[in-house]
């Protein structure tokens, strides 16, 4: 069943149709103004049917008229969208329990950059959840023997951002400090600053911050032993994290990726990480595919 907190995300239509059935691993929601609400587990997507029970076939599906979505933009932002304008401006919102709305309309501008959204006409909340766990082999393997900088690569939907979540949080209650600059807000899922996932006992957060500058905001402020990120890639990540290393920090981050090959054409000879791990992808989120060492030299392989 959908917890309270993803419910009240909702009008008083949608809500009744969505809290008859049990949605236990659904991860995503999309409510688009004169079309099917979709489901989505994982790969799998289905739709709401008559009475509010699951259904396959799009042609019986519940289709969202606009008051569904003003209403589920006026639940998300209590009534008040311009409190959120911060995070507007990025295409999303964090509600409580830190599941995330992004949202799609017109872009309103100040000629280049993106102010708010107006006539909002597409909602899709992704329900935020964890696998407290799931990175326990991975720590044992590489940090047994002490801290190392290591990036989690995988293509979308592999999995990275929680293994990333569970490796921080066993290592933050293990003893050691870390600074996590969370972009998206999708690592520690914030709302009002308050992280709403479980990051660890000794881990600090920025949230919505662009993530270079968070890094080096933590690195200079809190002192970390690890300074973390998800989803690094571009030149400013690069050199952030390389003068996070520098400072003496651990640096655990993810980014997108299918193999060796394309991290070193996207990464070129920095140094800077001592393991990679690779993900398996969509067909199996979470799964640990391949390990390399700092200089590309496969350590281990699922059979």
């Amino acid at each position: 069943m959908l917890g309270l907190d993803v419910l009240d995300c909702f009008g008083e239509k949608l809500k009744f149709l969505l809290q008859k059935e049990d949605w236990e691993g659904i991860n995503e929601i999309r409510v688009r103004t004169g079309r099917a609400v979709i489901l989505k587990k994982g790969a799998e997507e289905f739709f709401i049917g008559p009475g509010g029970l699951r259904t396959k076939d799009i042609a019986s599906a519940y289709r969202a008229d606009r008051a569904d979505v003003e209403e589920m933009v006026n639940m998300i932002s209590c009534y008040s969208l311009y409190a959120f304008s911060n995070q507007l401006k990025e295409g999303f919102i964090t509600v409580p329990g830190g599941h995330r709305a992004g949202l799609a309309g017109s872009a309103v501008t100040d000629g280049r950059k993106i102010g708010t959204i107006k006539n909002i006409s597409s909602a899709a909340l992704r329900i935020a959840s964890q696998r407290k766990g799931c990175a326990s082999g991975l720590v044992k393997n590489i940090f047994s023997d002490g801290l190392k900088s290591v990036l989690i690569v995988s293509p979308v939907c592999g999995g990275k951002t929680t293994m990333l979540r569970d490796v921080l949080r066993i290592l933050s209650d293990g003893g050691y400090t870390v600074g996590l600059s969370d972009e998206r807000g999708e690592i520690a899922a914030c709302y009002m600053g308050e992280p709403q996932l479980d990051i660890g006992e000794r881990t600090d957060v920025l949230d919505c911050c662009p993530k270079a500058e968070g890094l080096e905001m933590l690195i200079r402020a809190m002192s970390p032993d690890i300074a973390a990120a998800d989803e690094i890639g571009s030149a400013a990540d690069i050199a952030a994290i390389e003068r996070a290393a520098l400072s003496g920090a651990k640096v655990i981050c993810t980014a997108h990726g299918e193999n060796m090959e394309a991290v070193k054409k996207k990464f070129g000879d920095s140094d800077i990480f001592e393991r990679y791990v690779f993900l398996e992808g969509r067909t199996s989120p979470g799964k640990i595919k391949e390990i390399y060492d700092g200089g590309g030299e496969l350590l281990w392989r699922s059979k």
